[in-house]
């Protein structure tokens, strides 16, 4: 009898095994009812363990070298992930690729001369080309003449925008590519001071010192309205003074021949003492009857320099900035970078004054790179937006048709969305549309830089590219990652370039 009863009498730990799997089962199935909840209610999105464009929850973990790989995860609402696009080598090792692809491929007529040709292989791996490129017409006959070497026949950029123009990145980068292929005729125009803005200039050396005051065309506080050129107009009491240098460690802009100041001429105006290697050019009278825009250039031979300028005891001055150059066929790539603006901030200029300022520099290629600024405001109307920008462009430009113009769309912005997961701002692909539209009614090329570095979800994956190619703020990029896009900029344009060559051989 004792064995029969073993057989069917249960242990106490048999029947807490079955109430703890009854426990789980209700703890399972409430869990689960949660998560319907979250699924059925739309104020539970935030609460959703995934939703789709999303990695699946822990299979990540599964995957071996996940956060060494280039491909970050989708942003939310995506379906596919983003891959950043080739590039070339870093550093030094792009200008000479550049120059040895354009030896490499270098051909030369029956006579003997050089036959101006853009090879497939210079603009090989292009992400995207440049839309409407007839419209760079004019530019590409100037960069023609540069590249055939015609006596004096410089090529000059006048490339505006924002903080990623500031920072000297991509336009750095097309400067030091565009000047290795067809010539360097010098570095260009830098403002006077740098003054308290996030403003950096490759391949040059400056300094200042004393007493500059800074009117900013972001924030508008001049009634005539005179920036100057770069934006910025800079007031220097006595004392006040700046420096320019020549680097000799730098691929590009380590010769100058020409050194010209931009500055304005009034009453009550002071004198501007201009130096070269410590010698005394000459000074600069500022006075004037009327209030006038006025340009001075001091010639030098063509060499490694040191230029400097310092306002004298009597009055004081008002400036804009200055230009180094070379008489020699090259091309010239200003960066007109303004620390926060928008594009409308443009018309803050006395319009009259800006095509002056332009016309004198006589630019064959402007571009105007904005549209990140202009992503953060959650009021922008699109139609007063894209209004603004016509105006922008007309009241640059003016009546100019040989100088080409072009539209170069932002980065991709990217935040935080109630997940805690990073999207592309909601308004941004709109903002590129418009620019894309303007572009085409108005006569203009445009680079949608945007597309080019893989659209909607790019600057997450530029962040988990290793090395970073974005910040953590996603907004901007890192300097390797301005260095890709001007890289891709580049592309594009000699693409264009070449297209244009096919249809004018002569």
């Amino acid at each position: 009898m004792s064995a029969v009863q073993s057989d069917t009498n249960h242990s106490p730990l048999e029947g807490e095994t079955a109430a703890g799997l009854v426990h789980l089962l209700w703890v399972v199935g409430a869990f689960a009812v949660c998560v319907g909840l979250t699924y059925a209610v739309p104020q539970g999105e935030v609460f959703r363990p995934w939703v789709a464009g999303e990695p699946v929850p822990l299979v990540h973990l599964l995957e071996r070298g996940a956060e060494t790989t280039s491909q970050g995860p989708s942003v939310a609402g995506a379906v596919t992930q983003h891959t950043p696009p080739p590039r070339a080598p870093e550093g030094p090792s792009q200008v000479a690729m550049a120059a040895a692809l354009a030896r490499d491929n270098a051909e030369r007529t029956a006579d003997g001369r050089p036959l101006l040709r853009i090879a497939p292989a210079e603009f090989e791996g292009v992400t995207r080309a440049i839309d409407h490129p007839e419209n760079l017409a004019a530019f590409y006959a100037a960069l023609a003449a540069t590249a055939n070497k015609k006596p004096s026949a410089i090529t000059r950029v006048a490339h505006y925008g924002d903080s990623a123009v500031a920072a000297d990145g991509i336009t750095s980068t097309m400067r030091r590519l565009m000047q290795t292929r067809f010539g360097d005729a010098g570095h260009g125009f830098v403002l006077t001071a740098r003054g308290n803005m996030h403003y950096i200039h490759r391949d040059i050396r400056t300094r200042s010192g004393g007493d500059w005051e800074l009117m900013h065309i972001v924030r508008g506080p001049l009634r005539r309205g005179w920036y100057g050129y770069g934006g910025v107009q800079y007031r220097g009491a006595g004392g006040a003074n700046a420096t320019f240098d020549t680097p000799d460690d730098t691929p590009v802009g380590r010769s100058a021949s020409r050194f010209e100041v931009f500055f304005q001429k009034g009453r009550g105006g002071g004198d501007i003492r201009v130096a070269v290697d410590g010698d005394v050019l000459g000074t600069i009278d500022t006075r004037a009857e009327t209030t006038e825009d006025a340009w001075q250039t001091f010639e030098v031979p063509d060499g490694e320099h040191s230029f400097s300028l310092r306002v004298g005891g009597r009055g004081a001055v008002t400036m804009y900035g200055v230009a180094l150059e070379r008489s020699v066929p090259g091309v010239v790539y200003d960066a007109l970078g303004l620390v926060g603006a928008r594009a409308n901030r443009l018309l803050n200029a006395d319009a009259a004054h800006m095509r002056r300022q332009i016309a004198h520099r006589s630019p064959a290629l402007l571009v105007l790179a904005f549209g990140g600024n202009e992503s953060g405001d959650p009021y922008l109307v699109e139609e007063t937006y894209k209004q603004e920008l016509r105006s922008v462009l007309k009241m640059m430009r003016g009546n100019d048709r040989s100088m080409s113009c072009l539209l170069f769309a932002p980065l991709d912005q990217g935040q935080k969305n109630a997940r805690g997961v990073v999207e592309t701002v909601k308004i941004l692909p709109g903002i590129v549309a418009i620019q894309a539209e303007v572009a085409r009614s108005e006569g203009c090329a445009f680079y949608n830089a945007f597309e080019a570095m893989g659209g909607e979800g790019s600057m997450w994956a530029w962040y988990k590219h290793r090395p970073r190619w974005a910040t953590s703020d996603f907004r901007h990029a890192t300097p390797e990652g301005y260095e890709v896009m001007g890289e891709m900029f580049y592309k594009a344009l000699l693409k264009g370039f070449a297209e244009y060559l096919a249809q004018h051989p002569r």
